[in-house]
């Protein structure tokens, strides 16, 4: 039995798929942890944006496509630029309450022209849920 079932916050990893194989091997070499394959729900905080400082404050709505314990990417209909220095709220549908986090945007790319998406390296920090979200990976 894995750290996650023996929580009082059950958070099932079953539930997520892990990222292909084939997927995996593109990018080995720069990943360090396992992803999962999610449909969460988050909200996006820009904190610090040296390229647009005039997109400070903003929020934007988006999904969760792949997380980690220690990234995670998403989408939404804004291009944060990377640098960009953000405050993550992630809903898991299957643990009460939400996750606090906070990271930098490590790479972009845009989809469709409509939807963007980010990959965001998560900082440890005093008033985040950083060790709870890195506890579910255990």
């Amino acid at each position: 039995m894995n750290a996650i079932a023996r929580t009082n916050n059950v958070f099932s990893l079953d539930d997520l798929r892990p990222v292909s194989d084939n997927r995996r091997q593109r990018s080995v070499e720069r990943r360090h942890e396992p992803r999962y394959v999610c449909q969460e729900r988050l909200f996006v905080q820009i904190v610090a944006c040296p390229d647009q400082p005039d997109l400070v404050g903003r929020t934007e709505s988006g999904q969760a496509v792949e997380i980690s314990a220690m990234g995670i990417h998403f989408c939404c209909e804004r291009l944060f630029p990377v640098g960009t220095l953000v405050d993550i709220w992630v809903d898991i549908a299957s643990r009460p309450g939400k996750f606090f986090l906070s990271g930098e945007v490590r790479w972009n790319g845009s989809l469709d022209g409509m939807k963007h998406s980010a990959g965001v390296e998560l900082e440890d920090g005093p008033a985040t849920d950083v060790d709870a979200w890195r506890a579910l990976f255990r």
